[in-house]
């Protein structure tokens, strides 16, 4: 059975604030994550790898971990791309492409406090060093409330902007707030992308749209035990009793009780 990950990072770097501090993971706390995936056994595989699957008619792969990051902020150049190149670790990063250079204005209103974007010279450099890019729109919009000019021009025009600005094809997408409906999801897959994420939890089986690809967040609290219990359950949340009551279900369904 297919169960492959793809893990979702915003921020590698101190927290400004109490409010942003779900959303960045300390440096040696990344580090020690990425190390972790290097040597868990899994194979890890990029969002390109995934779109070749898809493009051939190939299987996915059953197991691996795919690595991603929104927003396309600054403190990726300096926090994560050292510890992405010394692990080996494939990633993708999904920026807004009206921001390049700027900040994260959409924050603001929501009392985040204002944080640095990587410029365009950043991202050239990171994408000639192996990692992949993808884009987030060009304004991090919430799509389900645009008309469809509208998510003509957050989609498909982001994507043609980016591929103007690196010179290369752009393949992957991800929702920004996670919010997409039918409408969003069509324009994306019509527009001539591979993949689109999604901020939904859990493993990505063999029949997974690929337009609505799952993934775990990782948050600045997780300790590398709680780290590893995500990649194993494919939740992003993991109370006290998730543990027991897991192993208590897939009892009940060997012994037929559910």
């Amino acid at each position: 059975m297919s169960r492959l990950i793809i893990l979702m990072y915003h921020i590698v770097d101190h927290s400004l604030d109490a409010t942003e501090a779900k959303y960045c993971c300390l440096p040696d706390r990344f580090d020690a994550q990425m190390h972790y995936l290097a040597h868990c056994g899994l194979p890890l595989v990029s969002l390109d790898q995934l779109a070749e699957c898809r493009r051939q008619g190939t299987a996915w792969p059953d197991h691996g971990i795919a690595v991603t990051f929104d927003d396309g902020f600054a403190d990726f150049h300096a926090n994560a791309m050292p510890s992405l190149q010394r692990h080996g670790v494939p990633a993708t990063m999904f920026v807004v492409t009206d921001r390049f250079g700027a900040t994260n204005d959409w924050m603001h209103t929501r009392e985040y406090p204002k944080r640095r974007l990587m410029t365009l010279e950043q991202l050239k450099d990171i994408h000639q060093r192996g990692v992949c890019l993808g884009t987030h729109t060009r304004s991090h919009a919430c799509l389900p409330e645009l008309n469809q000019a509208q998510l003509d021009t957050e989609i498909r025009d982001s994507k043609a902007d980016l591929e103007a600005a690196i010179g290369d094809t752009v393949q992957h997408f991800a929702y920004p707030f996670g919010q997409y409906n039918e409408a969003a999801r069509n324009t994306v897959e019509a527009a001539g992308y591979a993949t689109a994420c999604s901020t939904r939890s859990g493993f990505n089986r063999a029949d997974v749209d690929p337009f609505q690809l799952r993934r775990i967040e990782v948050y600045g609290s997780d300790s590398l035990a709680r780290f590893q219990k995500k990649l194993r359950f494919g939740v992003n949340d993991m109370p006290w009793y998730f543990t027991p009551r897991y192993y208590l279900k897939r009892v009940g369904q060997k012994l037929g009780l559910n």
